[in-house]
């Protein structure tokens, strides 16, 4: 009997359950039948693991979805800022954009942006009270970095907790092939011929569309 690993997918597990499930409930021997009700539990506990991490892969979507989102707003303030100080602030601008212009702050990473932004933030704010520039992009640009932090912080979480809940699969993954391996073992003790107990499991990981049902040796040509 093959292992599948904890590098197969969930659904290659679910395939090979149901093979061995649908083999144990209708076999009319002995015992067998007896070895389907932890298979059939492991199956429940199989849908609640997929669910629970499709349910973390979309909070981890939607979080990086958000963060872009919050990124490209703060994209551009920084170059409407630019193209503003450009035309009426000469002086402010170059204090403003000192290193990179406006377009290349907006290509930056989101740390390496965020870092810029702090800067041109406290150039803002070293402005007049009454300048311009300060009154029509400070608040704005603030509250769109502290936005950018807000959803930069759920994006690391959501990343943070889908990463353990790959892990936690890989160790269920683990729990599945041991189930198989005792039932495996349990087969053999009843039937008395190993080769009856692995044809108990389904012999290939293609999907189920690709699989083709095996012939018997009656139905072969001669």
């Amino acid at each position: 009997m093959r292992l599948l690993g904890p590098s197969s997918s969930l659904s290659s597990f679910r395939w090979d359950l149901v093979y061995l499930l649908a083999q144990l409930t209708t076999d009319e021997r002995a015992g067998v039948a007896d070895l389907a009700q932890p298979i059939q539990s492991a199956l429940d506990q199989l849908a609640a693991e997929r669910a629970a991490f499709e349910e973390d892969e979309d909070e981890a979507v939607i979080a990086t979805a958000l963060l872009n989102k919050r990124d490209r707003k703060r994209d551009r303030l920084v170059v409407e800022l630019g193209g503003v100080a450009r035309a009426t602030a000469r002086e402010v601008y170059a204090g403003l954009f000192p290193k990179h212009n406006p377009s290349q702050t907006a290509k930056l990473g989101f740390d390496a942006e965020s870092v810029e932004i702090v800067r041109i933030l406290g150039e803002l704010g070293s402005l007049d009270a009454d300048h311009p520039l300060r009154g029509a992009y400070e608040t704005n640009l603030q509250g769109a970095q502290a936005e950018l932090d807000h959803a930069k912080t759920k994006s690391d979480e959501a990343g943070s907790t889908l990463a353990l809940r790959r892990t936690h699969v890989e160790r269920f993954k683990m729990k599945l092939d041991q189930l198989r391996l005792e039932t495996h073992a349990r087969l053999i003790v009843l039937l008395k011929d190993k080769a009856e107990a692995e044809s108990f499991f389904r012999p290939t990981n293609v999907a189920p569309s690709e699989d083709k049902p095996a012939e018997s040796t009656s139905s072969k040509g001669g």
